[in-house]
Parts: structure tokens; C-alpha cells; sequence
């Protein structure tokens, strides 16, 4: 496998986007902006999806992988919680989180921060965040929330990065509402500065690849797809896209995959897709996502390369009966692995996932044409990590909990985030295309 240069792959995200996002508790001093993590996608335990990085290799069939003797742990104490992480190459990364504060009365109980590795997650430094940034994420951190839950981080390269996201604000009346928030570096994080974003309501993904960056945001009336070099903050909305608003259900989320100068995305809720689009010879155009003809459920797609893509699709979708261009024996409701081999012109199902024991998340990633990685849930509300390794005929449990978060920077390597941002998370690593896991420590 020949690695890409930052400029020429999408960095591990880490959304990627997502990124590592949940919604807030209901609270009536906390307005909900987005939930790419908690929002309710018909029988799927929502996950975000991430844009792959490497130049894919051809995978054939191979003994199913077994999960890390760490799995179903109990995560123990630690000094830093990571909730978003991005990497530009298998060495260099970042990890936004919280660690306890110094003093934790009054509070806040933990503060946002920021660490960096140089050695592919052996070891890892703290970062200089922003004064103001941090002040803002912390004013509503608490022992049942982390400061920077909310927030998410991307780089392009080794120089040029943004911290995306919201934070607590005091609204006219007195009343705590969500702010958007974003900050960008041009010298590897060394300074931070605010970057304006008017009209922004929420940020749905941010992501870049092939010297551009992407980002997926809600206004008071629409969804915008805004563009910049990555060299600089000259954001510009992507014109003639059909993206919409949801008329109910639940809140809105998207996701922008990239590979190299490729790119899909995906907008909607729990009631199915309401807006896609296809990066291609650079412009972005619209886009038939892979469940539009068997109806419309919400899908991530992911992609190992510019031609393989794979995605979950729901039979039926919202209130809609079952297609007939549903797979031979599809029950409506059932969950489907669906795959692309033209870079998302069509999509051609492949098995039935979900049954009356499990129910199947997103695809969370495909380091390698043929390498899937879903999640699951059982009606006990347990939560594993599955992969096939030969195209979607066998299937094994990688890592048995929860996985929030899911990214590859190479076939080889990935990273997850484990854990829920109200509770305890922590990280895992894996340099074997996933067949094993083991713990980052910070």
C-alpha cells in the first residue's frame, strides 16, 4: 500500500464529523442543536461516519478478527477524556477532550484541551488552547457533562486545522443557549484565532481533503454547504445544492465523506434523507444516495477509495411500505449492507444485517475495499463493534462496547473513541487493519 500525502488523502477524522458529537440532556437552559451521535435514525444506533485515508488495496477473504482482551472493561479514571481526534499521517495527530481541572471548586469539574502525538499515539503533549475557547466550552462542563462534548477537531495537514463545534452561551433572556463556535490554526496549532461564521445556527461536519475544506452547516432556514482553501478562512457557499431542513422528527445531522478529490454527503434526520450531493471532477453536484429507492433512511456512506463505498440501508425507511426494488427476501424494517464499486453511481445490495437480536448502526468506516466495520445493539442495550473482512459474508465482534467513533488513517491503522461524553471515554488504537484494538494512554 503507498501512503498519500496529506494533501492528496482525507485526514482521519475524527467526525468525523465526524468527530465525536452528541446531543445535550434535555434541560430547559440547554437548547439542542445537533445530535450526529444520539439523534434517533430508524433502527440504528446512529454513529458518525468517517472519510478513510491510504490508497486502498485489493482485499481477499481472511480469518475473522478477534477483539482486544480490554473489551467490555470498565473504563477506570483518567487525567484526559478524549471526545474528537484527527489524523494527518499514521505519526501525527490530535486529541480534543478534558482533563480535571486543577482546582475543581467551583466549578468547572473538568477543562477542554488539547493533546498532540508525533509517534502514531506512543506518547502524547499538551497543547495551548485559546484562553476564550476553553472559558466558553468549561462554563458548562459539570461531573454529568464534558466540557468538549460539543466540540469537534479537523486538520487538513500538518499546519492547518479547525476546531469546530458549540458552546454555552447567555441568551437575551438570561437562558443558556448554543453558540457556534470556530477556530482556526495555520501553524500546526501553535496560534488559534476565531473565524466569523454569520447565519450559522449549527455546524453539521467539517472536513477537508486535496487542499480544500468543507463545511456542512445549518442556518435559521436552510443547510449551506460552505468551501475555503485550506490555506486561509475565505469560506464560500457551495451554490446550486438542494439541501433542506427536516419538516419533524428528529434533529438534523450530516456528514461529509472525502477521499482525495471525491466526496459525497448526506443531510436529514430519523425521517430519511433530506439532502445529498457528489464531489466530483471539483464541483459538487446532486446526488441519489444508496437508499433513495428503498426508502430514503438516513445513510452515511463510507468509503475506502474514490470507486468502494459502503453504507447501511433500512427497508422501507419513515412510514413507507416496502420497495420493489427491496432485495429478494427483505422483510419491511430489516437492515441491508449496500455497496458502491463506482464511487456511489449506483449501489448493489449485498446481505441482510439486522434480525429480531440486533440492531445495526452505521458503517463506521472501510480502511479497505472489502473491510466493513459496523456497530450493534442488542435489546439488552449492549453495543459492539463488527467487521467483516471478505466483502460482507462473515462477520466477527472486533471490540464488544461502545464505540462513538471510528477512523482510519492507513488500511493498517484506525482509532476509535469509546464511552459516552456524559460519562467516562477513552481511546483505542489498531495497527492490524482492526482485527485487534489496544488502549491509548495519555
Amino acid at each position: 500500500m503507498t501512503a498519500m500525502t496529506p494533501t492528496d488523502a482525507a485526514p482521519t477524522n475524527q467526525n468525523t464529523r465526524p468527530s465525536f458529537r452528541r446531543s445535550r440532556p434535555a434541560d430547559a437552559l440547554r437548547v439542542a442543536k445537533k445530535a450526529a451521535q444520539a439523534s434517533a435514525i430508524t433502527l440504528a444506533a446512529a454513529v458518525l461516519l468517517l472519510a478513510m485515508v491510504g490508497t486502498a488495496t485489493s482485499a481477499s477473504a481472511r480469518t475473522p478478527g478477534t477483539f482486544a482482551a480490554s473489551a467490555k472493561e470498565t473504563l477506570p479514571p483518567a487525567s484526559f477524556w478524549p471526545t474528537s481526534v484527527t489524523f494527518t499521517s499514521a505519526l501525527v495527530g490530535w486529541a480534543l477532550g478534558d482533563k480535571r481541572c486543577a482546582s475543581t471548586t467551583p466549578s468547572p469539574q473538568t477543562c477542554l484541551s488539547l493533546e498532540r502525538t508525533a509517534d502514531g499515539g506512543r506518547s502524547w503533549t499538551d497543547e495551548t488552547l485559546p484562553s476564550s475557547l476553553v472559558a466558553d466550552a468549561d462554563r458548562d462542563s459539570s461531573a454529568s457533562f464534558r466540557a468538549g462534548s460539543w466540540l469537534s477537531i479537523r486538520f487538513a495537514n500538518a499546519v492547518d486545522g479547525w476546531i469546530s463545534g458549540e458552546v454555552m452561551a447567555s441568551g437575551p433572556d438570561g437562558q443558556a443557549v448554543a453558540e457556534p463556535v470556530l477556530w482556526s490554526t495555520h501553524d500546526g496549532g501553535g496560534k488559534w484565532r476565531p473565524v466569523r461564521a454569520p447565519g450559522v445556527s449549527s455546524t453539521l461536519d467539517l472536513e477537508a481533503a486535496a487542499g480544500h475544506a468543507y463545511m456542512l452547516i445549518q442556518t435559521a432556514d436552510t443547510v449551506e454547504l460552505e468551501t475555503t482553501a485550506v490555506i486561509q478562512d475565505d469560506w464560500s457557499q457551495v451554490r446550486g445544492l438542494h439541501l433542506n431542513l427536516p419538516a419533524g422528527g428528529g434533529e438534523l445531522t450530516g456528514a461529509i465523506v472525502l477521499q482525495a478529490d471525491a466526496g459525497w454527503l448526506v443531510e436529514g434526520n430519523d425521517r430519511g434523507t433530506r439532502g445529498s450531493a457528489r464531489l466530483t471532477g471539483g464541483h459538487w453536484r446532486d446526488w441519489t444516495p444508496p437508499c433513495a429507492d428503498v426508502g430514503g433512511t438516513l445513510a452515511y456512506p463510507a468509503a475506502s477509495d474514490r470507486s468502494y463505498l459502503a453504507a447501511v440501508c433500512v427497508m422501507g425507511g419513515f412510514a413507507s411500505p416496502l420497495s420493489r426494488h427491496a432485495p429478494p427476501g427483505a422483510t419491511l424494517g430489516s437492515s441491508w449492507l449496500y455497496v458502491s464499486v463506482n464511487g456511489g453511481v449506483t449501489f448493489s445490495p449485498v446481505i441482510q444485517l439486522g434480525g429480531r437480536e440486533l440492531t445495526v448502526g452505521q458503517v463506521l468506516a472501510t480502511p479497505a475495499p472489502g473491510d466493513i466495520f459496523v456497530t450493534r445493539s442488542t435489546p439488552q442495550g449492549a453495543s459492539r463493534l463488527e467487521a467483516s473482512f471478505d466483502g460482507g459474508r462473515h462477520w466477527s465482534i472486533v471490540y464488544d462496547g461502545t464505540v462513538n467513533y471510528l477512523g482510519f488513517t492507513t488500511a493498517s491503522q484506525g482509532v476509535a473513541i469509546l464511552g459516552e461524553p456524559s460519562n467516562h471515554t477513552a481511546m483505542i488504537m489498531t495497527h492490524d487493519g482492526g482485527h485487534s484494538w489496544a488502549r491509548v494512554s495519555f
